[in-house]
């Protein structure tokens, strides 16, 4: 049987997918919006299609690479469906290797690391931990000069949420990063988030406690996403 923390990053993988996926819909206006699953046997589902990988490295490897071997019978109960999945899978993939495009890899990137963050802000125990010493509230991310927002938020009794776009309401605290590059070095976990601020690279404002939390536990989902790095 997986470990706890294994399934605990496919879980927080698939979410990061789900949303890459719909980010990239939406920029991009080609692809499917995918919905991952673990299933109970810790097998990985896509959707659409029939897309079922054996394990969590597979499904690692699929997201990873564009491509891994998925079982035959699935996926040929459902050949058109499945096939626009692996396409999505592709370009994703695609957009984190390619250095040229850094807005989409900066936008897909941290859309990602905060999705994957709702994940590890409810069950991994640190991250669960750091957002349960602060009072709740929502952060919104902003990246100049691009048409890019997106937020991460949590409640006294809900679950952590984020989102693309405006925050339904109103935010406690706004990060904004100068520029796609720098975005994209937050994504790669390279940024120094100590020296960032006082270099100009990145603007915090309102309650700065709350965005670095926020901040802590959506660097460390990012880390952990090796599709996204």
């Amino acid at each position: 049987m997986k470990s706890t923390r294994s399934r605990n990053l496919a879980e927080a993988t698939c979410r990061a997918l789900e949303a890459c996926s719909e980010e990239w819909v939406k920029r991009a206006g080609r692809g499917v919006r995918l919905e991952a699953k673990v299933e109970e046997d810790g097998e990985v589902s896509i959707a659409p299609g029939g897309l079922r990988f054996a394990s969590t490295e597979a499904f690692q490897r699929a997201i990873e690479t564009g491509f891994a071997l998925p079982r035959i019978v699935p996926l040929l109960l459902r050949p058109v469906d499945s096939i626009r999945a692996i396409l999505t899978l592709r370009a994703l993939a695609r957009i984190f290797e390619d250095e040229t495009d850094s807005e989409m890899k900066a936008a897909l990137g941290l859309r990602g690391g905060l999705a994957a963050a709702e994940v590890l802000g409810l069950r991994d125990p640190k991250c669960r931990e750091a957002l349960q010493r602060e009072k709740p509230g929502v952060v919104a991310f902003e990246v100049s000069g691009m048409n890019f927002g997106a937020w991460f938020g949590f409640g006294p009794n809900g679950s952590p949420k984020s989102g693309s776009g405006k925050p339904l309401e109103e935010a406690a605290a706004k990060v904004c990063f100068r520029d796609s590059g720098v975005a994209c070095r937050a994504v790669d976990g390279i940024l120094d988030s100590l020296a960032a601020p006082a270099l100009g690279e990145v603007e915090v404002t309102g309650r700065i406690p709350l965005a670095e939390v926020v901040g802590y536990v959506a660097d460390l989902a990012a880390s952990r996403l090796g599709f996204a790095r």
